[in-house]
């Protein structure tokens, strides 16, 4: 009896797919002669679809942590009665660690709810920046706290970085050190992070003038100066880690070689003081700086 032909493998459930999407190329390239001026009603719906996709790259993050509890804790891994979660990781989830299903796992209940009170999803650099504050309050009153802080940024023109989060997050988790009953902590903290010293509201971008060839203007401090010409360096640093086409063509020597002097930065800025006749301060915010003295990935923002 001849060899019966195996059963082809059984295809998953399709994600997102260009045939559930509303974005299609154009025949031609809008030029600036024929696409001027505010976007008329079918470019906006465009422009919404281009922003879907984005959208749900972001929430597809945490649903893959809830439907790793949900394998989990049913135990659906197991697949023919032996295999094990870590073989499952392996296999199914092109080798994912099981340190990083915890975190998944551990995070995208806050994730759904930043995402339910803000009306999208936030970067997983924010949540993981952001989940300190959950963990000692609740998701409902980090989410919030994380929506009035993003709202804010937008009223000003000015991007919230993770970096501005964990800050934020660091200084309203301090004020709580040694609150053992977790109603009065909740309380502590919250108030912290209205009350912080530091304004909600950003300092507003600072103009800029044909003079000075696009670069902000420089204030009578010269510190004050050299900070805003690092945070163009910063702006700039961070533009180019989202290069898509560099990352590609990038190796993972370059990449470490790349990060290390950005830690090289951030320890020599860690260092720096800043004299005054009345008071000495610091132009680096001590809890920006990791214990270990590496500043994080995005350099800090004064």
């Amino acid at each position: 009896m001849p060899d019966q032909p195996a059963e082809p493998p059984q295809m998953r459930a399709q994600p997102f797919t260009m045939e559930h999407w509303g974005l299609t190329l154009p025949d031609v390239d809008a030029t600036p002669e024929t696409a001027n001026g505010p976007l008329d009603e079918h470019e906006q719906r465009l422009l919404a679809e281009a922003h879907r996709a984005v959208d749900n790259a972001r929430t597809a993050r945490w649903m893959l942590g809830y439907s790793l509890e949900v394998v989990r804790r049913r135990r659906l891994y197991r697949g023919d009665g032996t295999r094990t979660w870590e073989q499952y990781l392996q296999q199914e989830h092109d080798g994912l660690s099981t340190s990083e299903a915890d975190r998944l796992q551990k995070t995208w209940r806050l994730a759904q709810t930043v995402q339910k009170e803000l009306g999208r999803p936030l970067p997983d650099s924010h949540l993981r920046k952001l989940q300190p504050y959950a963990e000692r309050t609740s998701d409902e009153e980090a989410a919030r706290a994380y929506a009035e802080l993003y709202w804010a940024h937008q009223a000003g023109g000015v991007r919230l970085v993770a970096n501005q989060v964990q800050q934020r997050v660091k200084k309203a988790v301090a004020a709580a050190k040694g609150v053992s009953d977790p109603a009065e902590r909740s309380q502590v903290i919250s108030a912290a992070w209205t009350t912080a010293p530091d304004p909600v509201m950003p300092t507003q971008r600072t103009e800029t003038t044909p003079e000075q060839g696009g670069m902000p203007r420089r204030s009578p401090d010269p510190v004050d100066g050299a900070l805003e010409l690092l945070n163009v360096a910063r702006q700039a640093i961070e533009n180019a880690t989202e290069d898509k086409a560099a990352r590609k063509a990038r190796s993972s020597e370059e990449a470490q070689r790349q990060q290390d002097a950005i830690r090289r930065i951030g320890r020599i800025l860690s260092k720096v003081k800043v004299d005054a006749d009345a008071a000495p301060d610091g132009n680096v915010d001590a809890d920006a700086v990791d214990e270990d003295g590496i500043v994080d990935a995005e350099l800090v923002e004064d």
